[in-house]
């Protein structure tokens, strides 16, 4: 039995916990490269890189419960179901400021673990027990957060990693950079091996170069040089900025915090691009009442 404990700046979640009949612990399963290899962006073969629908997502907004606040990482992956048993652990970190909440989880497609610490809920783990249609399992760290905790800290810039059996890193941050991501592996090898500090030295110039390519492939922005800087310098570092405070909301007008169910494609494929973005995507996940808010909508792609 392992002990879970907490303290102002970090929350580590170590403990097993039977729920349901299922041992778990808290943060969600693992598996082999090859079988995990859509979730960090590469294709099985090592040499393409994942569609949209397979990015890993962070969000941060207003909680179901008065005054609270929700932060969760997410991540779907497309298992080979004949191989359960290679699953391994992995941890993830979801950081905001000071603060950060630590959590792993042995392997085991169902499992789930809650937990409660100082106020704070916390779910590890799939938030469906079965596959969808597509074969997608989307794996979920959730943390409930009273706002009376993050009162006075001001905007919070979050962003989550998660870190593999084999030692591989998985970076999270806003949808604009995961975007990127998708269609640039130099990029993302970069990006998945440093943190925020770094990123301005780091990834600077190879983030207006990927935005500018965009501009000039959608020849609606005047100056595609000019433009991808100044939206380069917004988004880096890569964090997703929320302050309780203020109306929460990712629109073309601001982006304070990011919703499950709100559909952010539309508003990054425009900005990036400079023009407005075709097509009528639809959010992966929806929201029901009851802890831990997250169901997998098996109709989505």
């Amino acid at each position: 039995m392992k002990r879970a404990s907490m303290n102002f700046e970090t929350t580590t979640v170590t403990r097993r916990t039977m729920l349901g009949g299922v041992l778990a612990s808290a943060v969600a399963s693992m598996v082999p490269s090859k079988v995990l290899a859509e979730v960090v962006g590469v294709s099985a073969d090592g040499n393409e890189y994942a569609p949209k629908s397979n990015k890993a997502n962070l969000y941060a907004f207003p909680g179901v419960q008065p005054e609270t606040t929700v932060i969760a990482a997410t991540w779907p992956l497309r298992l080979n179901r004949f191989d359960w048993s290679a699953q391994k652990e992995s941890q993830v970190t979801i950081h905001s400021g000071a603060r950060s909440w630590d959590v792993e989880l042995p392997g085991g497609v169902a499992d789930t673990a809650v937990l409660e610490l100082h106020g704070c809920r916390i779910f590890a783990g799939s938030v469906a027990t079965q596959p969808g249609v597509d074969g997608v399992v989307l794996k979920a760290v959730i943390v409930e957060v009273p706002k009376k905790a993050v009162a006075g800290s001001g905007a919070m810039d979050i962003w989550a990693e998660r870190v593999l059996h084999t030692g591989q890193r998985q970076r999270v941050g806003s949808p604009f950079i995961a975007a990127l991501l998708v269609e640039d592996d130099g990029l993302a090898r970069s990006y998945h091996n440093i943190s925020p500090s770094h990123d301005r030295a780091m990834l600077m110039e190879d983030v207006v170069k990927a935005i500018a390519a965009k501009g000039r492939k959608s020849g609606m922005a005047g100056d595609p040089d000019a433009y991808a800087r100044r939206v380069a310098s917004r988004l880096l570092p890569d964090v997703l900025h929320y302050d309780p405070q203020w109306p929460s909301g990712f629109t073309f007008a601001a982006q304070n915090g990011r919703h499950p169910e709100e559909v952010s494609d539309l508003v990054v494929d425009t900005i990036l691009s400079g023009s407005p973005a075709p097509g009528s995507p639809k959010a992966d996940v929806r929201l029901q009442t009851p802890f831990p808010f997250f169901s997998r909508d098996d109709s989505a792609a």
